[in-house]
């Protein structure tokens, strides 16, 4: 007795199974937000004064609450890019594996839902 929920789960498992696997290869990531922003140094005869400031490179990120800024070398730019990207695709690889996981759960019940109709019918009194 093949039922449809049956093959549907078993599609999922395997798109769950891929993401998983991918999600486990990921060796670097940082959560974050990586941009440059600008900054006045506070000489009062530098250009800066009555411009926007000095051009910087910084990370963002909230950890315990609490917003963090760190400022990121110009060697590391695009590493830094590179690595908030990765956690970017880390947390939505992790949003369909959720997803995923509910609709497995409705289909797992609508399996039990199917096996119980077919069970009864074995029986005049069920």
């Amino acid at each position: 007795m093949q039922m449809s929920s049956t093959i549907e789960i078993k599609k999922l498992e395997k798109i769950r199974s891929t993401l998983i696997r991918e999600l486990l290869s990921v060796t670097e990531m940082i959560p974050g937000a990586f941009n440059q922003a600008f900054r006045k140094c506070g000489k009062r005869n530098c250009w800066c004064l009555n411009g926007k400031g000095h051009p910087f490179n910084r990370i963002i990120w909230s950890e315990e609450g609490k917003v963090r800024t760190k400022s990121i070398p110009d060697e590391d730019k695009v590493w830094i890019k590179r690595i908030t990207e990765i956690h970017r695709e880390f947390k939505g690889k992790f949003r369909e594996i959720q997803k995923i996981d509910g609709e497995v759960k409705k289909l797992i019940n609508a399996f039990r839902r199917e096996v119980i109709k077919h069970t009864r019918v074995l029986r005049k009194y069920l």
